[in-house]
């Protein structure tokens, strides 16, 4: 998958979900963005046509499935030394990947914009995965209660 494709999908993903859950993307709903983040993927999942998999909060990495039942916690691979925040358990909003592979085309941070004073947190952990982990993109998604004000940024990111 190349950036095109993936941004028209995130487009076609987000005219989507506001065609179809206006009300939840409300200030005044104050909705958790894991509910958004859930959504979103489930619409990304429509246009990706079963070539990957989709996973929200996604907290496994395994190499060979027959081998490692548990998986390893993902957060457990990511380390923040670099920032000084020390290693600690985070989790995609939003992947694209092979299950089971280390394919990982997407790691996608999702923040509503009324919510999104931790948003160079979210630029630094998208750096990581993709550092860390091999993610061909990461994507930050600013949400507002309008489709048209929507933020699509692409990293890595300056922080």
């Amino acid at each position: 998958m190349n950036r095109e494709e993936l941004e028209k999908i995130i487009h076609l993903s987000l005219d989507r979900l506001y065609l179809n859950e206006k009300k939840i993307l409300k200030k005044e709903y104050n909705i958790g963005e894991r509910t958004i983040s859930n959504k979103l993927g489930n619409y990304i999942d429509l246009f990706i046509d079963n070539k990957y998999d989709v996973d929200v909060e996604y907290n496994r990495m395994r190499t060979k499935y027959e081998h490692d039942d548990l998986g390893n916690l993902m957060g457990k691979i990511l380390n923040w030394e670099d920032s000084g925040e020390g290693n600690s358990f985070v989790y995609p909003d939003i992947i694209i990947h092979k299950r089971d592979t280390s394919i990982n085309i997407a790691e996608i941070e999702i923040k509503m914009s009324w919510k999104n004073r931790k948003k160079d947190f979210d630029y630094l952990k998208i750096n990581e995965y993709m550092k860390q982990l091999g993610y061909q993109f990461g994507v930050y998604v600013e949400l507002y209660e309008e489709r048209e004000n929507c933020l699509i940024e692409f990293g890595p990111f300056d922080v």
